[in-house]
């Protein structure tokens, strides 16, 4: 009695697939962004800007979207805003103490597994395609967010740590936005944004960190607000058209849009790896479409 449910498994429009696919895309041209900015230096207040940029965003594009925001949306969007600090916290201090080796495909993995399990266990078990598409695509993943190489200089178990705990924090934030209602649009990510920033401020704060980005990182911060933001809005609508458990892992995709904008525009080397792993994310998608 693991509390499963034998009910068949439940399907996922294409709609929610397409949807899914789109917020991967902006959210990961939304960190390529971010990481334009903090290549600038002081990279907390980036990530400060880029979450007061988030609430102005959901400001615009709310009424785009449309829906009502009700009394547990708030709390459920309150609570995914500061899962979402905690992620990112979690995320850059494990870039302090180790590799973005280590720590970046852990947390990239976590992003997609635990909205998956947390859904499987609630009864949406994917058919045994979809599984199969669900298990692909997070190995790709790892594969395309797993550049570069640790040395032995570099503390592996903090990096470990540090990347599963970003990872449950980013896990957390797109569990709690799907529990918002399925008629607040994407005004959930309002509260998400709000208590997001008051949580990065007093961290900002609390470590002597500079408040505001360098003059020249400040467009890329804001752009960056404002994608993610349209990315998790397009995740939020995606759980209301199809299965949360398919919809994360292919929103956790977002790697490899930063991959190929920095392939692009910066003529970063597309690795063999990264090639394998683009190529494994494709594959994923079809058994999912297909399934």
């Amino acid at each position: 009695q693991l509390g499963v449910s034998l009910a068949p498994p439940v399907p996922c429009r294409p709609v929610a697939i397409l949807l899914a696919l789109a917020a991967a895309a902006f959210s990961g041209s939304g960190d390529f962004l971010g990481g334009l900015a903090s290549r600038r230096g002081r990279v907390m207040a980036v990530v400060l800007f880029n979450h007061i940029a988030g609430v102005f965003a959901v400001l615009a594009l709310g009424p785009l979207f449309g829906g009502t925001l009700d009394r547990p949306t708030i709390w459920w969007g309150a609570a995914a805003g500061l899962s979402g600090a905690f992620a990112v916290v979690s995320l850059y201090r494990g870039f302090a103490l180790s590799s973005m080796a280590i720590v970046s495909p852990i947390a990239a993995v976590g992003a997609g597994v635990w909205p998956a399990l947390w859904q499987i266990v609630r009864g949406d078990v994917p058919s045994p395609v979809v599984m199969a598409g669900l298990i692909v695509g997070l190995v790709a993943i790892w594969t395309i967010s797993s550049g570069g190489h640790a040395h032995e200089a570099e503390d592996v178990r903090s990096g470990v740590m540090y990347g599963m705990l970003a990872g449950l924090g980013f896990g957390g934030l797109l569990i709690f936005l799907s529990l918002g209602s399925d008629s607040s649009g994407i005004w959930a990510l309002l509260p998400a944004r709000v208590a997001g920033s008051i949580a990065v401020f007093f961290v900002v704060v609390a470590t002597g960190r500079e408040l505001i980005p360098h003059r020249k990182a400040l467009a890329p911060s804001l752009g960056a607000g404002f994608l993610v933001t349209l990315g998790n809005g397009l995740f939020i609508v995606a759980t209301t058209k199809g299965s949360l458990a398919v919809v994360s892992v292919l929103a956790a995709m977002f790697p490899a849009a930063t991959v190929i904008l920095a392939w692009l525009v910066l003529g970063e080397r597309l690795t063999r790896q990264r090639q394998v792993g683009l190529a494994l994310a494709l594959v994923a998608v079809g058994l999912v479409a297909g399934g």
